[in-house]
């Protein structure tokens, strides 16, 4: 029979105010806090969550409501929320919307149908469409990766700076090595993220006194498929151009596929800077110039966040957090010399 906390208040003489007082987070004195941990070990007892969450009125569950979950960004971002809530007895619950905005209604809406305590969200939307159901309900949102500026005063959100990291990378490890014909793979029309790194990417041309070509911008759907026939299409269609950034960690790889696929040379023959340190470039060579999100923080933040959300109401206004993204220096883009008339 599975030990009950009757059993721990027998096996330390402590009544049982302090040790559900415990259970459920309060603070008690280290030596009972030593007791109690000790009976529960010996017992191996199993806090009944359920029972618990219909006493408390929370159910202890995160839901998570992502585009797609076989992406390795969302994983390391996930990985880093899941350890940080699970140091506070939550547990999450995963929904994937496959990049379909009906779905990622539907996604909310169950999760809210299995009494989940809060949501985060990587939203497709950008009306925010898909969380009325939840801010009706008062339950805590948090939007991690992409914002929704219309939701600003209800949820918080936690992004990166995009454009500041793109613009930063494009302009002073493109341009200033007398790039002029640059190209770019990006993600879809009105995708937050993607939005924000060609916005980056056109005012760095902008300050470099170089004109953005629309026939240099290729759009695709962030998988590896799009960033080849990104490259390829933009190499066929500008030979002149020099230069290539590619947006995410899957059209990186795409982009590299073609160009390994034409016996081009990086960075003699063409130049190349990604989006995403992810562990499998520790194998090109040589090493790509690329720029390296902190997915780890933006997992512990949005935990941490959203926890205080919960454990200490609406009170506080609501945060719009960017984080800094890093420029990691490698040797995919070669200085060219610079033909501009002058």
């Amino acid at each position: 029979m599975a030990a009950t906390i009757k059993d721990i208040a027998n096996t330390t003489g402590l009544g049982l105010a302090t040790i559900s007082k415990y259970l459920n987070g309060g603070n008690v004195l280290p030596k009972n806090r030593d007791a109690i941990e000790n009976a529960i070990s010996e017992l191996n007892y199993l806090p009944n969550s359920f029972a618990r969450g219909l006493k408390t009125k929370r159910s202890k569950v995160i839901g998570v409501v992502l585009p797609e979950i076989n992406n390795a960004v969302l994983m390391q971002i996930l990985a880093e929320m899941e350890y940080t809530l699970k140091r506070k007895e939550y547990a999450i619950f995963v929904s994937d919307c496959h990049n379909d905005k009906i779905k990622e209604i539907e996604a909310v809406n169950f999760l809210l149908s299995k009494s989940v305590d809060g949501i985060i969200s990587m939203p497709l939307s950008r009306s925010g469409k898909h969380l009325q159901s939840a801010l009706a309900q008062n339950i805590p949102v948090l939007l991690i990766d992409r914002a929704i500026p219309a939701l600003s005063s209800k949820v918080d959100s936690i992004t990166i700076d995009n454009e500041a990291i793109s613009h930063e990378a494009v302009m002073g490890q493109i341009i200033a090595k007398g790039h002029r014909r640059i190209g770019i793979v990006t993600g879809p029309k009105d995708t937050y993220t993607a939005d924000e790194r060609l916005q980056g990417y056109i005012n760095a041309l902008r300050d470099g006194g170089l004109d953005a070509d629309p026939a240099l911008v290729w759009r695709c759907d962030y998988t590896v498929e799009g960033g080849l026939a990104g490259y390829k299409a933009l190499i066929s269609n500008n030979p002149d151009m020099t230069a290539i950034f590619a947006t995410n960690h899957y059209m990186t790889m795409g982009v590299l596929m073609a160009i390994n696929a034409e016996k081009k040379k990086i960075p003699d023959d063409i130049s190349i800077l990604g989006f995403d340190a992810m562990d499998w470039l520790q194998i090109v060579n040589p090493p790509l110039t690329i720029i390296k999100q902190p997915m780890q923080e933006m997992g512990r933040l949005a935990a941490e966040i959203l926890m205080r959300r919960l454990l200490n109401g609406d009170e506080q206004p609501k945060q719009s957090i960017k984080l800094a993204a890093d420029l990691h220096i490698g040797e995919s883009i070669k200085a060219v010399k610079n033909t501009r008339k002058k």
